[in-house]
């Protein structure tokens, strides 16, 4: 390895083309955080240039200032027949792409004045010498190749003066640093008396007063551990980084070079953008969503528990053990990429939507072996349903229950581990055995009797999560719904405009006075029965001002005239239809008492056994 501080006219002096490597991230340069300050320090030592220049004199002059432009790591590249020399970048492709847009631009403000040896000038920036590029490789004229999802744009961005045409792709961020470079050096030039002679002075500038550090890598040396190194040093890149430049190294190092674009272009390119790049939520931490699929899809092949945070180191030591060809591997990756969304777009009608609609109230760990199951061909859909409800009746209980979540993701690898032994057509069988078998307190499976205890409750209000007993009270009105209640989009756990209401109020003391008095007995009964299952329902967020404290008569209108809700309307302003030979429904809505709610709460608790059901535990 060499390093050294160089000019950059001598960067781009020879005929010598810089390659972006596949394994790099797409251009991501904007114009706040990088146009801005790189032109603001290029046209800063260029007034300074032009202020040597009027002055005509060097004498008693400190030598002049050179700018910084940071550090630019480079491989050379095997040169085949007919081939310029050229170099790969290993790091500092951003900056080495936008100042070939800026040379560009200043090349194309340079032209519409006409000044053409000044052109002349930026060109040799720009492209090597046309002697020098073989005819059968015309792209060799570029002194900075990238890649190929940005090629278009950026091949339109440092088109030759006299190209009017329409840009491949307007919101390319190559194309819009084009724009704007080319509007900032041409207001700046034509503010000066002499445009022609201010871009000459930028011509100098760039050539002779800015400067990078160029690190040169030996022929031997591992371009992985320098791009690993510059990470660690706070180069901003996600574990997803990482895990692209090791796999496409070893792509190159396993001798499919000739794949490297393909499997870039058609299996790696969408996971460079939008949504596997925007970040979301786990827990109280803020992922890039590639990132946890990766985390999952390493889980799923090495039957381990993969955190994010050891994320590459895991990758890195699998890679080899495993014996993959790295082109398999991202194939596979895309595979379960598009698994991913496509589970993830499954409708709340589908028992695996509506597990992944409650797990966001509960936990993340399932994901693997949901993967697992939905990108194996040879797991009918069936299986994957049978799984889906056994996980969701899992979660759903111990979360009523306030069993610990402690041990989730080691449970989840063991079920993932035993459905993975098992024959695909009976995976969700397998799911179901793995669940049923565990014995230890943090891994049970609560029996009806169990979970009945935990629902029926006098505190399960005040002692549950909001957002797993929201879950709760979602899964029941949509498990109420039959066909013959009207169409409507079943409910998500996860909809702000949901709230948990009290029926019978928290602060009940000022419109709902005690029947008998205020003696002890029914003064408990009472508060026991204030968070028992059967006094909760959901409401709208605009309804549930209106109700607050308010007494029965006023709250039976209220949700007689707004609400929709089978929870609401055949279980509070009506008998539950199992108690209709003992209750007519004007008898039931006459008032809201404890011996409503303790009924009400019976009954919701065997909707919840009927909803969230353990099947048997031998499903051979």
């Amino acid at each position: 390895m060499q390093a050294g501080d160089v000019k950059l006219g001598k960067v781009f002096a020879n005929d010598h083309q810089s390659v972006i490597p596949i394994f790099q991230r797409p251009y991501v340069w904007d114009q706040e955080d990088n146009w801005e300050p790189l032109w603001t320090d290029v046209r800063t030592a260029a007034e300074e240039v032009e202020a040597e220049t009027e002055s005509q004199s060097g004498e008693g002059q400190s030598k002049p200032r050179t700018y910084f432009l940071g550090a630019v790591v480079v491989q050379e590249r095997y040169r085949p027949p007919r081939r310029l020399g050229s170099s790969h970048i290993i790091d500092g492709q951003q900056r080495m792409t936008t100042l070939q847009i800026l040379f560009a631009a200043a090349r194309a403000v340079a032209h519409g004045i006409a000044a053409d040896s000044v052109v002349g000038r930026f060109t040799s920036l720009l492209e090597n010498r046309a002697e020098t590029v073989h005819e059968a490789f015309p792209d060799d004229r570029y002194k900075v190749w990238p890649l190929p999802q940005d090629r278009a744009a950026f091949l339109w961005s440092v088109r030759g003066g006299g190209d009017d045409g329409t840009a491949p792709a307007p919101d390319h961020r190559l194309v819009r640093a084009r724009v704007w470079f080319e509007q900032e050096i041409g207001d700046w030039a034509k503010a000066a008396p002499n445009p022609a002679q201010r871009l000459d002075d930028l011509f100098y500038t760039l050539q002779e007063r800015m400067q990078l550090v160029e690190i040169v890598l030996d022929a031997g040396d591992d371009p992985q551990v320098i791009f690993e190194a510059l990470n660690h040093r706070g180069v901003r890149l996600d574990a997803a980084d990482l895990v692209k430049n090791l796999l496409f190294q070893t792509v190159e190092s396993q001798g499919e070079h000739q794949h490297s674009e393909e499997l870039l272009m058609n299996a790696w390119l969408p996971l460079d953008a939008e949504p596997w790049r925007g970040q979301v939520t786990t827990g109280r931490i803020r992922r890039a969503l590639i990132d946890l699929l990766l985390a999952y899809w390493l889980t799923v092949q090495k039957r381990q528990d993969v955190l994010v945070d050891h994320l590459f180191a895991d990758f890195k030591k699998w890679l080899p053990e495993s014996g993959r060809q790295g082109s398999d591997v991202i194939r596979d990756i895309r595979h379960y990429a598009e698994t991913y969304q496509r589970v993830r777009g499954l409708p709340l009608t589908d028992p695996t939507g509506r597990l992944l609609d409650r797990m966001q109230t509960m936990t993340t760990t399932p994901w693997p072996v949901l993967l697992y199951l939905h990108a194996t061909d040879g797991v009918p859909s069936g299986q994957r349903a049978i799984a889906a409800r056994a996980i969701d009746s899992f979660l759903m209980r111990r979360a009523v229950c306030l069993m610990t979540t402690k041990d989730y993701n080691r449970l989840f690898v063991q079920v993932l581990a035993d459905v993975q032994q098992s024959d695909p057509a009976r995976a969700g069988d397998a799911v179901v055995r793995s669940l049923w078998n565990q014995t230890a307190d943090a891994r049970l499976w609560p029996d009806d009797r169990t979970f009945l205890a935990a629902l029926m409750a006098n505190d399960l209000y005040r002692r549950s999560y909001r957002a797993r007993l929201k879950a709760l009270l979602v899964g029941l009105e949509n498990h109420l719904r039959t066909p013959k209640t009207e169409h409507a989009p079943a409910l998500s756990s996860a909809d702000p405009r949901l709230n948990i209401e009290h029926v019978l109020p928290q602060k009940w003391e000022t419109h709902w006075p005690l029947n008998d008095g205020d003696s002890e007995e029914s003064l408990k009964k009472r508060h026991e029965a204030v968070h028992q299952l059967g006094n909760l329902t959901l409401t709208t967020t605009k309804l549930n001002p209106s109700l607050s404290n308010r007494e029965w008569p006023h709250k039976k209108d209220s949700l007689g005239a707004h609400s929709l809700l089978r929870l609401t309307t055949s279980s509070v302003l009506s008998a539950p239809e199992e108690l209709w030979d003992k209750w007519s429904n004007e008898h039931w809505a006459e008032c809201w008492d404890e011996d409503r709610i303790q009924l009400r709460t019976l009954w919701l608790a065997r909707i919840a056994l009927q909803a969230w059901p353990k099947p048997a535990g031998d499903t051979d």
